[in-house]
């Protein structure tokens, strides 16, 4: 009878001191854990009244820039590998028509090619154009073309890793 007593005793002895040991250090995978610089809005999703949220904005490089000069501008951008949702707004100031075509640099792929009124704009989202799974990251020439014509335009962009973060 002693030797059984003994035996649960060190069997508890041994179970208590195991729980006390993991809930006293901490996880391995949380203390390992450092933000990107590069990414927003999250900073530590183990920070107590923070949103946790999977999806992130790349910031790490912005997208944009004005368009001016000869009848055609080439403007380039890189898309960071997993940023591959992209929404570029494009705003044309002269009062001819422009064309802009988005190429991915190291495969000639077109992505688009459209043409934007004089003084007018238009915004293009990969989801909403057969992109649904995101763009190849990597270098893009966005060109404006103003046949013939000076252009004179703007563009913004933001690239992220799902949908719902370049839907706004």
């Amino acid at each position: 009878m002693k030797k059984r007593s003994a035996f649960f005793a060190t069997l508890s002895l041994a179970m208590i001191t195991t729980a006390i040991t993991a809930f006293a250090s901490p996880s391995t995978t949380q203390e390992n854990v450092t933000p990107e610089s590069n990414v927003s809005p999250i900073s530590n999703p183990f920070v107590e009244g923070q949103l946790i949220s999977p999806f992130v904005i790349d910031t790490s490089n912005p997208i944009g820039g004005t368009v001016t000069g000869g009848a055609v501008v080439p403007k380039t951008f890189t898309i960071n590998g997993g940023f591959g949702h992209i929404k570029l707004l494009m705003k044309n100031y002269s009062s001819s028509s422009v064309t802009v075509s988005l190429t991915h640099k190291n495969s000639g792929w077109v992505y688009f090619s459209e043409v934007i009124s004089g003084n007018g704009s238009i915004t293009w989202k990969n989801f909403e154009h057969g992109y649904e799974q995101g763009m190849r990251g990597g270098d893009y020439t966005l060109q404006w073309s103003g046949g013939g014509s000076n252009v004179n335009g703007e563009f913004f962009g933001k690239t992220g890793s799902s949908i719902s973060d370049v839907t706004n």
